[in-house]
């Protein structure tokens, strides 16, 4: 067993694989490893989605051909549970990998294990949770700074981003991602538009439509769009935004002024 500095946050980790003397292996690497603790093993895609709702690991290592429910589509249901999670395939086919990457895994190892490699995904996720901590402590101390020097932390793919509240343009969902359209580019995450919404402490971040979240100091033009839909233009983009009917409403009463 690998030796734990004091100050050290533990990894959970669960293992997801069909066959138990690979789960033994991997299992006995990993508890070798200083700060991370095995809390559980699943046999099958299904279980390892419960479990992960269960017993709410930082980690799991998963294998992508397995029964009932397959690596990728379990990701992608556990993703849904937590978007932070940190998902590691593990796989004998080359081929997976881009699947694997498709569903936002962090990183993905060959069978058979080699010790180091698996060293070198803890040493790079513990970074990455490092990181994700700092970020989280200067977006407290960004949202006591009053809503115009606020900033909202983003997980992406590969990094987090640090992005100003006065430069999102709006948000919205594509390609099964929320994407959140700045002055300085677009950023996808798994995040919800609904939690998105909840995070942008403040008044100027209004949800026009089930799928779009407008910055109200963005909006230079409402136009009728045929029956019970309004189209909205705003500063910094050619993209456009619907807004329904009630919507529009509530928007005028909000923030125009006759």
């Amino acid at each position: 067993m690998g030796f734990f500095r004091e100050g050290e946050s533990m990894l959970k980790v669960v293992i997801a694989d069909d066959g138990p003397d690979i789960r033994n292996v991997l299992k006995k690497i990993l508890n070798s490893i200083s700060g991370v603790t095995v809390i559980g093993e699943a046999e099958n895609g299904r279980q390892l989605v419960e479990m992960v709702k269960d017993m709410q690991p930082d980690i799991v290592f998963v294998d992508v051909d397995m029964p009932e429910m397959n690596g990728a589509q379990a990701a992608r249901e556990i993703f849904s549970v937590n978007p932070n999670i940190f998902i590691v395939f593990a796989t004998g086919y080359d081929s997976y990998t881009l699947e694997a990457f498709e569903v936002y895994a962090c990183d993905y190892i060959m069978k058979p294990f080699e010790v180091e490699r698996i060293h070198q995904t803890i040493a790079r996720v513990k970074a990455w949770k490092d990181e994700i901590e700092r970020l989280k402590i200067i977006e407290r101390m960004a949202s006591q700074m009053g809503n115009k020097n606020m900033k909202l932390k983003i997980q992406t793919q590969d990094s987090c981003n640090i992005i100003d509240i006065q430069d999102i343009i709006f948000i919205t969902r594509e390609d099964r991602k929320t994407a959140i359209h700045t002055s300085t580019g677009v950023f996808k995450t798994n995040e919800s538009l609904e939690k998105l919404h909840r995070r942008l402490k403040t008044e100027n971040f209004f949800r026009c439509h089930k799928g779009y979240i407008i910055n109200a100091d963005k909006v230079t033009e409402l136009s009728p769009w045929g029956h019970k839909t309004y189209l909205v233009r705003l500063k910094g983009t050619k993209e456009t935004v619907l807004m329904t009917l009630d919507k529009a409403k509530e928007f005028q009463e909000k923030y125009l002024i006759d």
